[in-house]
């Protein structure tokens, strides 16, 4: 619901001339907005032509260059819905292939990387076996539970060496000093 809120607003922030969201944001006397560069190049077009008038490209109502005003309100509405769309725009990047665009669905066991359903028929991968991404993930996450417990072991009896090194040095250290006074009450 939420994402066509979105389209609903990006439609009524959109230039009608580039159809992309509106750059500096001029309003004509009828109301509609368009871009600095676009009105700026429609205003010069229609002075050439016949007429010598401006008309707006959507109601065709003249109007007066002049009367141009920038469009704070609207320019703060495009500011605000491009941080919105900057997170999740990232985000699908992230999970496109570099090469063709589509989306990262595959894992290549022989080369160990992600690839896209383009990149497993190409010739670098044609041979590979392939998987899904969900699959190898819960693979390498069952292997790294594993190595995980096999670590704590290890960190376990490195820790029970540990103690029992110190509790040898210790009774070695007391060894030496009874010797040593021994031997100190012999002399």
């Amino acid at each position: 619901m939420a994402s066509g809120i979105l389209v609903n607003i990006k439609e009524e922030v959109s230039c009608p001339i580039c159809l992309e969201l509106l750059k500096e944001p001029l309003s004509l006397d009828c109301g509609h907005s368009f871009c600095q560069a676009c009105i700026t190049a429609n205003n010069k077009e229609s002075m050439m032509g016949q007429e010598g008038e401006s008309h707006c490209p959507v109601c065709r109502l003249n109007y007066q260059p002049g009367n141009l005003r920038l469009n704070r309100h609207v320019a703060n509405i495009v500011e605000m819905l491009r941080e919105v769309r900057l997170i999740p725009e990232e985000e699908q990047k992230r999970n496109l292939c570099v090469r063709h665009g589509e989306r990262l669905l595959l894992f290549c066991k022989e080369d160990g990387k992600i690839i896209c359903w383009l990149c497993e028929r190409s010739q670098e991968h044609r041979g590979h076996h392939t998987f899904l991404m969900e699959e190898v993930a819960q693979e390498y996450k069952e292997k790294l539970q594993r190595a995980l417990e096999k670590l704590r072991e290890n960190k376990g009896n490195a820790e029970k060496w540990e103690a029992d090194l110190k509790e040898e040095r210790i009774s070695c250290e007391d060894q030496i000093e009874n010797e040593s006074q021994h031997i100190q009450h012999f002399f």
